[in-house]
């Protein structure tokens, strides 16, 4: 039980400034107000901020609110302290920070929150077991999941909107990676992560899997159309089509999961052709002299045609086989 009251802990950072880069910094602490940081209640303070960023609409509170919510659970222990910052009202909000009308510096920083809340294993199997509650037999029956099945639901509307947001400025291309890291994530879960990517409906697209494949030849052919971009952009879309990559990689080569996702990229004549056109135009050394530092030139000129190579075998082996 914290010994200091609600009223001092939420004193204490009246006084202080919200960025994350000083929230804790010895230099800025006196020795009492030290202490009173070490028994402070952060349960509090992170549903503080939590209101803060809910009920404001204004972007600069949000992303300091946000930003101190992050640094509260990064401080916490992933798995003995970060699940009672969990809770169903906190799912809701991260649901609304995360819709289309959000900006996308909210969003990343949003979907920072809603990785280090799910690295907590117990919320991470909430969150899988309530986003298939209703969608079968299968689903899982606990009360908690099936009053948060709706938040959870909205959360991967959210996800999705983040992936297919459609800007071409850096910070767009970064939610756009960021929504594509999750998911990696999210993969690595296990089973109940993977069947999210596959199974969860979405508006527009049937799935993950098929959404990502349409990020990828957009940015593809954003990157035909416009013939000069900066650096910083050209960087932010190499890392994005290289994870988006490695994850479909890492997919196709699992046992457990190759069977499922490939069928779900040959089963139809249209995604099947988009999968063909990427892993095809991916694999060729087209990248363009002058515009990539040499982390991204070596990115462009190795990884990623050696990753659409490798995927694109795959993908002709599975469709060999199923002729044959």
């Amino acid at each position: 039980m914290s010994n200091v009251s609600k009223e001092d802990a939420w004193g204490c950072l009246e006084n202080m400034s919200l960025d994350p880069q000083h929230l804790f910094k010895e230099e800025f602490m006196s020795a009492d107000f030290a202490m009173s940081l070490s028994c402070m209640d952060w349960v509090y303070v992170f549903q503080s901020m939590h209101q803060i960023a809910v009920k404001n609409t204004e972007e600069y509170l949000r992303l300091e609110a946000i930003s101190v919510m992050n640094v509260v659970l990064m401080r916490s222990n992933a798995f003995t302290e970060r699940e009672k910052f969990g809770g169903a009202v906190v799912f809701e909000g991260i649901a609304q920070l995360l819709k289309k009308d959000a900006s996308s510096h909210v969003q990343k920083k949003t979907l920072q929150m809603l990785y280090l809340l799910l690295n907590c294993p117990k919320l991470l199997g909430i969150f899988c077991s309530g986003c298939k509650v209703g969608e079968g037999d299968d689903a899982v029956n606990d009360e908690r999941n099936s009053s948060s099945f709706k938040e959870f639901s909205f959360i991967l509307d959210g996800l999705a909107n983040c992936l297919s947001c459609c800007g071409n400025s850096f910070q767009d291309i970064e939610i756009r990676k960021k929504a594509v890291n999750f998911l990696a994530f999210l993969a690595s879960s296990g089973k109940s992560g993977f069947e999210i990517l596959v199974g969860h409906n979405l508006t527009g697209a049937p799935n993950f899997i098929v959404l990502m494949l349409h990020v990828l030849v957009s940015e593809i052919d954003a990157e035909v159309s416009v013939p000069v971009e900066p650096a910083e952009k050209v960087k932010a879309r190499t890392l994005l089509i290289r994870e988006a990559l490695i994850l479909l990689n890492r997919l196709v080569s699992n046992p457990g999961y190759s069977s499922t996702l490939l069928c779900i990229l040959t089963a139809a004549r249209d995604i099947a052709s988009l999968t063909i056109d990427i892993a095809s135009r991916l694999s060729q050394n087209d990248y363009r002299p002058g515009q990539l530092d040499s982390m991204t030139r070596k990115i462009r000129e190795t990884e990623i045609p050696d990753l659409a190579r490798v995927f694109k075998k795959r993908v002709w082996s599975y469709l060999g086989d199923k002729i044959s």
